[in-house]
């Protein structure tokens, strides 16, 4: 961890936050949790980070996060308690979120059910309709944005470049915002923005999670926005067969490149989702085009009546089905308005009193009924059969035999046969391969064995069956008690060891022996290493670095409780991608812990290998990094295109001319793409030459 966020660890701030630990960093902000000691409850704080401080758009972009989910408040929107705008430091105090982002959870699992694909838009849609509702517009929905909860609620987060009601937004201002990827048409062409431009951005989510890629892919951000402008998307039902058609016309109409053409509203394609979730069979017929109480086909509905109840169900007569002659199905016919009737209606109370006498009499009725019924004993009527009692299953080991005899109703206990219904395996720690766990009814209860049955029902038993070998599951990052609870749940034995680590926070898992992954046998023991966190009291000795990969470097430090100072890149015509040089020599003890040492890496800042001949890979290098690499190289740096997006570093390569492995010559011209950072959010190009 950063030195220079550490340093917040156990700070007070305004005499009521208590810092507690890192949860992130961004290229804006960082992210601490903490306690509200006046409210007695955890919160998260976005502050932002000091390069940015006097920065004129960082500031009105953290701030206007602010303003616009302080309008709000709804369960599926995170919520802000409080904000704090200081000349040298501006945080916002918000709710405390324990999850995920969708973005982590699809890279993880892919492609999602179409179902849970639909609950989850659905929550996503409920806050974009509250957020509506205030005249705030999201502008950059995507998965990064939307935290899943341990409970399985959405949390749509990061209102940073929000429109709200009321902001003058210049030309600068209303140019291509958002997230490439993501972004709808008339963001990508840099016009207005309105509320379905979160639709659209929704109905690429759905897209993805259905699918498991993306609608538009290219090779480059430009041409990517120029796909959301031009091109329609690929039917997601070739990518995912099991996918029902009305979920792929959702998504179309959601993705329409004009924005009248798609859902009217949030609440609109709720209504929508819905019917498809209820029905999976349903067809939407698009547009307006029938006739106002014009029966539509079987199990086809308009799709822009749903949100305006103009629907109702009217049956049909279908073929004939048996002696009934004939069979009734629904199909959706948009209501007639009904007239309201001429005549007025009685004001008598007469009705009234009779319905009152009648109710009376009928529930006298039904209680003399029900005391015949008892008071004659005739709820069991007569026995008819003889009284047995359910013998002890429960301990006795599951073999062949004892198969045979329970199965086929043989088993005999006082001269009564027993046959067992249903066999249940599990496996539960703590018993035997094979033992009997449980039964119903329960051992020793009386029931009656009815006339002509020759055996007595047993209704259910379960075995334990213990599994041959088990996989230790993936716990890092649990909370001690959530794993213990896991491994026991799965039969094993747990040991606690509570360990130092440089990754993670207190009473979190970092580890396991036997390690994640490793088969072993049910009901062994394993120890789970729990962090105590990290012990930054002492420095180590100075690691050796030199032959190290940078990441190698970094982790190295970081276990000795140093800190990475300056990177070096020299270009000296043979790649290794390795350290060579470091400030301070290894094995020196006694300096103080994260004292920063500089390190010289021979290669490029991406780590891009190079062959000489070739064109390097000069994504991720810094606009500097780049041209003096094509200089040492024998190649010109030539035009620079600067574009806004939030999916690379801020200064940094995200586009070349000539593509990485193609064959060059010396003099050749280079054109570069320049990430600007994710101020704007957008993708708005300015060339400029050089």
């Amino acid at each position: 961890m950063n030195n220079k966020y550490q340093g917040f660890v156990g700070k007070v701030l305004d005499g009521r936050y208590k810092i507690l630990e890192l949860v992130g960093v961004g290229g804006m902000a960082f992210v601490l949790k903490a306690e509200d000691l006046l409210m007695d409850r955890t919160v998260a704080i976005k502050i932002l980070n000091d390069e940015y401080n006097g920065d004129k758009q960082a500031e009105s972009r953290f701030i206007n996060e602010s303003k616009a989910v302080a309008m709000l408040s709804h369960k599926n929107l995170v919520s802000i308690y409080d904000v704090a705008i200081y000349p040298d430091m501006k945080y916002i105090v918000m709710e405390y979120l324990d999850g995920i982002t969708l973005k982590e959870y699809l890279d993880k699992k892919g492609v999602l059910s179409w179902k849970e694909a639909c609950l989850y838009t659905v929550q996503i849609l409920k806050a974009l309709e509250h957020a509506h509702s205030k005249d705030v517009i999201h502008r950059d929905i995507k998965p990064q944005n939307i935290i899943l909860q341990k409970n399985g609620e959405i949390k749509v987060t990061d209102f940073g470049i929000a429109k709200t009601p009321h902001e003058n937004l210049n030309a600068d201002r209303e140019r291509a915002i958002g997230t490439v990827y993501y972004i709808s048409p008339e963001q990508a062409s840099s016009k207005e923005t309105t509320f379905a431009s979160d639709i659209y951005s929704v109905g690429i989510m759905l897209y993805e999670m259905v699918t498991g890629v993306l609608p538009f892919t290219a090779e480059n951000l430009i041409e990517i926005a120029m796909m959301q402008i031009n091109e329609e998307p690929g039917n997601p039902c070739d990518l995912n067969p099991q996918l029902p058609f009305g979920v792929a016309q959702i998504i179309r109409k959601a993705m329409e490149k004009d924005p009248s053409n798609r859902f009217a509203s949030a609440h609109s394609m709720i209504k929508a989702i819905d019917m498809v979730l209820r029905n999976p069979t349903v067809t939407f017929a698009l547009g307006n085009d029938y006739p106002v109480g014009e029966a539509l086909p079987y199990n086809v509905v308009p799709i822009d009546s749903i949100a305006t109840s103009e629907l109702e169900y009217d049956e049909v007569s279908g073929g004939k089905t048996g002696a009934s002659g004939g069979s009734t199905k629904k199909r959706y016919v948009k209501k007639r308005k009904k007239k309201k009737s001429s005549v007025r209606e009685s004001r008598s109370m007469l009705p009234v009193v009779a319905a009152i006498a009648l109710s009376f009499l009928l529930v006298c009725a039904a209680c003399g009924v029900y005391y015949a019924i008892y008071a004659l004993d005739l709820t069991t009527g007569p026995a008819t059969g003889n009284e047995v009692v359910v013998p002890k299953l429960v301990g006795q080991t599951w073999s062949d035999e004892l198969s045979d005899k329970l199965i086929n109703g043989n088993f005999d206990s006082s001269g009564v046969k027993f046959k067992v219904l249903e066999v249940i395996k599990v496996y539960k720690s703590g018993y035997g391969d094979g033992e009997i766990i449980e039964q119903d009814p329960v051992a020793h209860h009386i029931g009656k064995l009815p006339d002509g049955q020759i055996f007595f029902e047993i209704d259910s038993i379960k075995i334990n069956v213990v599994p041959d070998d088990v996989a230790i599951p993936y716990i890092r990052g649990y909370t001690y008690k959530e794993a213990e609870i896991k491994l026991m749940e799965m039969g094993f034995k747990v040991e606690k060891e509570t360990v130092y680590d440089e990754f993670g926070f207190a009473n979190q898992v970092v580890g396991t022996e036997p390690e994640f992954g490793t088969l072993v046998s049910a009901g062994s023991t394993v120890k789970v290493f729990v962090s105590m966190g990290k012990d930054y009291t002492t420095a180590h000795p100075v690691p050796n670095l030199v032959g190290m990969s940078l990441a190698e470097a970094k982790v190295a430090l970081e276990r000795a409780n140093l800190a990475l100072g300056k990177v070096t890149y020299e270009y000296d015509g043979e790649f290794t991608n390795e350290v060579v040089w470091q400030s301070i020599k290894e094995g020196k003890e006694g300096i103080e812990p994260f004292t920063e040492i500089d390190i010289t890496i021979s290669g490029a800042s991406n780590g891009s290998e190079y062959n000489k001949g070739d064109m390097p890979n000069l994504f991720g290098l810094s606009k500097e990094e780049a041209e003096e690499f094509l200089i040492a190289i024998g190649l010109v740096p030539n035009r620079i295109t600067e574009i806004y997006s939030d999916e690379y570093e801020p200064g940094t390569v995200c586009g070349q001319s000539i593509e990485y492995g193609l064959p060059v010559s010396d003099g050749n011209k280079v054109d570069l793409i320049i990430c600007v950072g994710p101020v704007d959010g957008g993708e708005d190009v300015s060339d400029t030459e050089e």
